[in-house]
């Protein structure tokens, strides 16, 4: 089965976000997406492995944290 292809407005729904916001991570390079005729379109599945990489970071940097922060109470 193909993925499934979104338009700005669809992702902002998915994401919980504003569209300009969208467009702006998607302008910025931040979000996974190309532009098809001048409008910007996302694949469903580049974007829940985007969310998933994104997690992993956060995690890594609150892990980082709380170590930094250990390390300067000793």
């Amino acid at each position: 089965m193909a993925p499934e292809i979104l338009t700005i407005d669809q992702v902002a729904d998915f994401l919980h976000l504003h569209p300009m916001t969208v467009y702006r991570l998607a302008k910025e390079g931040k979000l996974p997406g190309f532009k098809v005729g001048g409008r910007w379109r996302f694949r469903q599945d580049a974007l829940e492995a985007w969310m998933a990489d994104r997690a992993q970071v956060a995690k890594f940097e609150a892990e980082n944290e709380k170590l930094t922060r250990r390390k300067s109470h000793e």
